[in-house]
């Protein structure tokens, strides 16, 4: 019986080593690594986040109090949701579709509320959405073309 138990301790102290001798991940050797699920307390939600995703949400703030994030959600496309005025009261979340491989940027304002959403999608492109003043959005663009696109390229 003291053998048996002897060589029970003795496989538990290997598999022990062999765990933390274990190899690095793949997201450290140079493989990208599975994008983590994020939430957000105000916001709610679940998006990815880590990496190329950065904290997952972008956000945008109007002069009315209204706060709007911007986030990759866990099927890839831009989701957004915001305040509703300075009532701190949620909208829905409303996919902005697309298949994305990045953060969402604001890369362009104006003092009106018009603005500029930009991420890389699934071709390596950076694909934008342009917001003007009075919350009308345009279809996806890629940079460098004068058509319009969906960001799924």
């Amino acid at each position: 019986m003291n053998k048996i138990k002897a060589a029970v301790t003795a496989a538990a102290v290997l598999a022990g080593i062999g765990l933390s001798a274990a190899p690095a991940s793949a997201g450290d050797i140079g493989v990208p690594a599975t994008p983590a699920h994020c939430g957000n307390k105000q916001f709610g939600g679940t998006f990815l986040c880590g990496g190329a995703y950065g904290e997952g949400g972008t956000y945008f703030g109007f002069r009315d109090g209204t706060s709007e994030i911007f986030v990759i959600g866990t099927d890839h496309a831009v989701w957004t949701r915001w305040t509703i005025g300075s009532s701190g009261k949620l909208s829905a979340w409303t996919s902005m579709g697309g298949y994305f491989t990045s953060k969402v940027e604001i890369t362009r304002q104006t003092l009106g509320g018009a603005f500029t959403i930009t991420a890389r999608g699934s071709d390596n492109r950076t694909w934008s959405r342009d917001r003007d003043q009075n919350g009308n959005w345009s279809a996806w663009y890629t940079h460098g073309t004068s058509s319009a696109g969906t960001g799924n390229a």
